[in-house]
């Protein structure tokens, strides 16, 4: 069973984590129009946008997001999140979230997510499982968020605490950070940790941040266990009216062959439909309202990708206009 996991991981897994597959941004941007049929219980909707000819996307993905409108100048949080932990469970006991698990009971931040971690009454645990791989460690990631201004500089503040590792051990945390459609190989920070069993916070500075970013937090050694807590902030210098938005949610429809999803709409005009479902979401994803009340604006937006004729790369669109849930 573990071979067949690893088998899985290094085909799913690890290119994320060496370089962003090569893309030519060639598609046509497609033309979104306002969400219907939106039931906030089972976090669903349908999202609908114009046809064209030359249309040939075989995936087109949905991300669900929610922006806001910078008020001053200055460094600012474009992405934060505060580490709750699972309040049912006592002392240093920890609870497997298994493979995959978006983490949004456990934080105050939707649309992250962990893979191969645990869970404690403190925060979030990394910690290997011997059994497995060495390159098959825990790894904590980011909602896709915006990180284009100041040049493409920006910072991410961690604390982490070494509870457990062996004596004299260099333990250490990796983060990467890559534009999640571009051919370009990740930034990566390889952070020492200081291993006296206290909270310290760490901070790391980023460069080349781009506008569909997703940072990383990953286990550098296998043995050791290291305690996520307190707050994730990811700061970046800001202008007044600058758009910040990032991820809550996103699905992916594949469209076979020959299939056919167009229909007329109330417009007149001839569109392609989906229902989008973020099952994984916390339970007011689709609440605009709540959303709004917190300073922010829910959207949509989509994109179209294929494989390209070298079978090895993909074409893909720029994301369309984002489209208001609330408008």
């Amino acid at each position: 069973m573990n071979k067949i996991l690893y088998i899985l991981f290094v085909c799913t897994v690890l290119p994320l984590f060496s370089k962003a597959q090569g893309y030519t941004m060639d598609l046509p941007r497609l033309k979104t129009f306002p969400p219907y049929q939106i039931d906030r219980e089972k976090r669903s909707f349908v999202v609908s946008w114009e046809a064209q000819d030359n249309s040939v996307a075989r995936s087109v993905i949905a991300y669900v997001g929610v922006e806001r409108t910078v008020e001053q100048d200055g460094v600012q949080n474009v992405l934060e999140t505060t580490l709750k932990g699972d309040t049912t469970l006592s002392g240093n006991a920890c609870k497997s979230l298994g493979i995959n698990a978006f983490v949004h009971d456990y934080m105050t931040g939707q649309g992250w997510y962990m893979r191969m971690g645990q869970v404690s009454a403190k925060g979030l645990v990394f910690k290997p499982d011997a059994s497995l791989p060495q390159d098959w460690t825990p790894v904590l990631m980011s909602p896709v968020f915006d990180a284009s201004r100041d040049g493409g500089k920006f910072t991410i503040r961690f604390t982490a605490t070494v509870v457990d590792c062996k004596p004299g051990e260099s333990v250490t945390l990796v983060v990467r950070h890559w534009a999640d459609r571009r051919g370009t190989a990740m930034e990566e920070k390889v952070v020492e940790l200081i291993a006296d069993g206290k909270a310290h916070e760490y901070l790391v500075e980023c460069s080349r941040g781009m506008n569909n970013e997703n940072v990383s937090i990953q286990a550098g050694v296998t043995g050791s266990t290291v305690l996520l807590s307190g707050d994730i902030e990811i700061e970046q210098r800001l202008e007044k009216g600058d758009r910040v938005w990032h991820s809550v949610a996103l699905t992916q429809m594949n469209r076979p062959v020959g299939a056919d999803f167009t229909k007329i709409n109330e417009l007149g005009i001839k569109v392609d439909t989906m229902e989008v479902t973020a099952s994984f979401g916390a339970s007011n994803v689709l609440d605009y309202k709540e959303h709004r009340r917190k300073g922010w604006r829910l959207f949509y937006t989509l994109f179209q990708m294929i494989t390209a004729e070298d079978g090895v790369s993909t074409r893909a669109s720029l994301y369309s206009d984002p489209v208001y849930f609330e408008e």
